[in-house]
């Protein structure tokens, strides 16, 4: 087995252990502590998000903080009055600009944002584990590869890719609105002996509720032609692939108007310019809270053929 392969079998392995572990968690899932509660130092003018140790989400304003004999207890302003929430109860507490913990990816395509602390493991297809990283407030790596036992392990796919956000600030555009920039390289295996590497940049501008990014990529490593083998899954075939090919992609993330959870994600990829016809679209929907993300829509590729796409992911922490 090649370094690479080893390499990814451990990512894999973690992935799979860490997914187990994750329904052991949410079984036994307990609130925060009363000291946690009373070392956040609360904006009056800020929107925070709570989510319940039940699943409820609360979110608006914290007008009043404070505890009695059941234990500490914050208030929050919502349109049907204030509500007090207690420390016991509350699973995820932050800003409510904070709480898209997915913002960092659609399904396929990468977003500018990093990933900071919102590290996570994904299932896509139900055949290719991932895992996602955040290393400090700009770098992010994420790292996969399919598991399909009829195809040999040496025909897998595997991907790594790493981004690096280099600057986030106002757009002008929108009120709160922000725009961030990324550059990143990739590599992807067509089964062992079939590197592709590309270099890409991402901008991202987001609103109220709404983020768009924007992707130019280009092929700098591998061959200019290859032959992908699929076991007994379908006959070999070969594509061309030279270096130099820059391709671009669009990604659309829209929440929906009084839903906390509920988006529209749409990703349109192009991998050569000169060749509109090597495209794919992805529409679907996306159910979202701070810990569980759920992607699942239809895709169109060339052909045209129209493939179901689902894809479950955990952010832990």
């Amino acid at each position: 087995m090649s370094p690479l392969s080893r390499f990814l079998v451990g990512i894999t392995l973690i992935g799979v252990f860490v997914c187990a572990a994750a329904l052991g968690v949410a079984q036994t899932q307990q609130g925060i502590t009363d000291e946690a509660l009373e070392n956040i130092e609360f904006d009056v003018e800020a929107e925070y998000y709570v989510r319940l140790i039940n699943g409820d989400v609360v979110s608006g304003p914290v007008t009043e903080s404070g505890s009695d004999s059941v234990g500490s207890f914050i208030r929050i302003k919502t349109p049907f009055g204030r509500a007090r929430v207690y420390a016991s109860e509350i699973s995820w507490i932050s800003l409510l600009e904070l709480s898209y913990r997915a913002r960092n990816r659609g399904l396929i395509l990468p977003t500018a944002n990093a990933i900071k602390g919102d590290h996570y493991i994904a299932l896509v297809e139900g055949v290719l584990p991932m895992i996602g990283v955040g290393i400090s407030d700009f770098l992010s790596v994420t790292a996969g590869r399919t598991l399909i036992p009829i195809i040999g392990w040496e025909n897998q796919f595997s991907t790594v890719n790493i981004k690096g956000t280099v600057y986030e600030g106002e757009n002008g555009l929108v009120e709160g609105g922000k725009q961030i920039y990324a550059f990143g390289i990739n590599g992807a295996w067509m089964n062992d002996v079939n590197f592709i590497g590309h270099i890409y940049a991402v901008a991202t501008f987001t609103g109220k509720r709404t983020s768009v990014s924007s992707i130019i990529h280009a092929k700098v490593a591998g061959k200019d032609l290859y032959t992908v083998n699929s076991g007994t899954l379908a006959n070999p075939f070969s594509f061309p692939f030279q270096n130099g090919t820059i391709g671009v992609a669009f990604m659309m993330d829209v929440r929906f108007p009084e839903m906390h959870d509920l988006h529209f994600l749409g990703e349109l990829w192009n991998a050569d310019l000169t060749r509109p016809a090597q495209s794919g679209l992805f529409l679907g929907l996306r159910q979202a809270n701070t810990a569980v993300t759920f992607d699942f829509g239809l895709t169109i590729i060339p052909g045209p053929n129209v493939i179901p796409a689902i894809a479950i992911s955990w952010t832990p922490w």
